[in-house]
């Protein structure tokens, strides 16, 4: 009798804790939208299990401001963000605001990222801080042929609180792919050098793509003088802050005298299996998927 009952009381616990830790999935109805299960850390993420679905044969433009790993502190954000690009299964990627040897972060950050990708990269340097250097950058993946890679200075505007800043560029033999991140104030004077610098490219038979952190709303002088060189790829989703957005700030866009591409989704991207987007950075990351 005694092993009856013992047999049934286990039996019952089980199940009990069985239901206690039992994982949330995305078709969960939850009110906060962070709240979602996550697979082993060394597990990929399967295609039927993404967030953001990927079609067979489109290619995935992403661009994202990491406020140099370290906007919560004392997190490094360094392996998340390797780890969301590659639940993403991105095929370019933009980073914004890098830090590269400096007193704030004595590491050359982007190289990091890269490492653990197993991708190749390029840093720009957007202008010299803390004994080391500040800039954008491109990651890609090794098996994509990079033909040029090289940085397009773009002088200070106007104001007292003005900084230098830079275009980071990669062309592969399929594509050329910029990076780039404006001030929010005199930001007309930095649009004009970039509307100016991809005229180099004017029909030149590959789609050319800028994407950045823009500081600037979609209403602004700034980026209604960039739609009349470029076509808009991302949406008006907001991108800033993180944990509660709203602002649109961070954009993708395509030359309109390159060669044209055809939209085939984009969101900014506020959920991974792997990272913590209200932690990783103050900025969402945002993908186009696109076909040319």
């Amino acid at each position: 009798m005694k092993k009856t009952l013992y047999f049934i009381l286990a039996t019952a616990l089980a199940v009990c804790l069985s239901c206690a830790g039992e994982m949330k999935g995305p078709e969960d109805d939850s009110d906060d939208r962070w709240e979602w299960g996550s697979p082993e850390e060394d597990e990929p993420v399967a295609d039927e299990d993404m967030y953001y679905p990927k079609k067979e044969g489109s290619f995935r433009i992403m661009t994202y401001n990491v406020g140099a790993f370290s906007k919560t502190e004392g997190y490094n954000s360094t392996n998340d963000i390797a780890a969301m690009i590659q639940e993403a299964k991105a095929d370019a990627v933009g980073i914004q605001e890098l830090d590269s040897c400096n007193q704030r972060h004595n590491t050359y950050q982007l190289a990091n990222l890269a490492s653990k990708l197993s991708w190749q990269y390029y840093f720009g340097r957007a202008m010299a801080y803390k004994n080391g250097a500040y800039g954008n950058g491109v990651v890609v993946p090794k098996t994509q042929k990079v033909i040029d890679r090289y940085t397009i200075p773009i002088p200070k505007s106007e104001g007292q609180n003005s900084e230098t800043r830079c275009i980071a560029v990669i062309e592969t033999d399929e594509y050329v792919f910029a990076s780039t991140h404006i001030q929010m104030h005199g930001a007309m004077v930095q649009v004009n050098v970039i509307n100016n610098w991809v005229k180099k490219y004017d029909n030149c038979g590959k789609p050319v793509f800028l994407v950045g952190d823009f500081n600037s709303y979609p209403d602004s002088e700034a980026i209604q003088a960039l739609e009349g060189v470029w076509n808009r790829l991302s949406s008006h989703e907001l991108t800033a802050g993180s944990a509660q957005p709203n602002k649109c700030i961070d954009y993708i866009f395509c030359y309109k005298k390159g060669a044209p591409v055809k939209v085939i989704g984009t969101h900014a991207m506020t959920r991974f299996h792997k990272g913590d987007v209200t932690k990783t950075s103050d900025h969402l990351p945002v993908y186009a998927d696109v076909e040319f």
